[in-house]
């Protein structure tokens, strides 16, 4: 189950951000900086500034992570914080969030996927290797962006009183998904709303498909 993976990262997130280099301080790498290791925090935030090459992984437990323009990095990760990612960036990984939102801009390439639980995706103009993943989270993708993978709704696993909440993917403006989109949670109720020339060119499964 990947919400349970996600749940674990959260944990092995936390222990090694204790184990590392910072609690409460916040990380920055300057704009054009080469970093050659990872960065941790724990309650701190990262910032990668634009044209910067970090050569290792960006991880956070309750701090949120930025990226500016044109910059290079591997693996980001928060539990609790928002990912942000400018244009034209490179991720040599993943994007991962428990609780916090996701977004990427313009021109951004990501080579691994993008999963959240609780947390919404939103892809301006983005290009996505791999899958995207969430349990709680809306999805946008807007701008011609691109996920090669599938989009999957993995199922809470709550009990079948606690009703969730209706989620919604909207691809606008010529995105595309190559792949399916899989609503797992059969009890759920997902809207996938098409605009502007987005397709998916997979299959839909469990959910109600509406073009504008």
């Amino acid at each position: 189950m990947r919400q349970k993976a996600l749940v674990y990262f959260a944990i092995f997130l936390a222990t090694a951000a204790f184990a590392g280099a910072s609690v409460n301080k916040s990380l920055y790498v300057a704009d054009g900086e080469t970093v050659e290791r990872s960065l941790t925090s724990v309650n701190g935030s990262i910032a990668i500034g634009s044209n910067a090459d970090l050569q290792g992984m960006a991880e956070t437990v309750n701090g949120g992570i930025t990226v500016d323009n044109d910059a290079r990095t591997h693996d980001l990760a928060s539990v609790n914080g928002k990912v942000r990612v400018g244009d034209r960036v490179t991720v040599d990984g993943d994007l991962r969030s428990v609780n916090g939102t996701i977004g990427a801009g313009d021109g951004t390439i990501i080579t691994g996927g993008v999963e959240t639980v609780n947390g919404s995706i939103k892809l301006i103009g983005t290009t996505v290797h791999q899958d995207l993943q969430t349990v709680n989270g809306h999805v946008l993708l807007d701008r011609g962006s691109r996920v090669q993978g599938d989009l999957v709704i993995e199922d809470s696993n709550s009990r079948s009183w606690e009703r969730r909440k209706p989620l919604e993917i909207e691809l606008r403006d010529g995105s595309v998904i190559e792949g399916n989109i899989e609503v797992l949670d059969e009890d759920l109720e997902v809207t996938v709303r098409l605009s502007g020339g987005a397709t998916v060119m997979g299959q839909v499964r469990g959910a109600e498909v509406i073009q504008e």
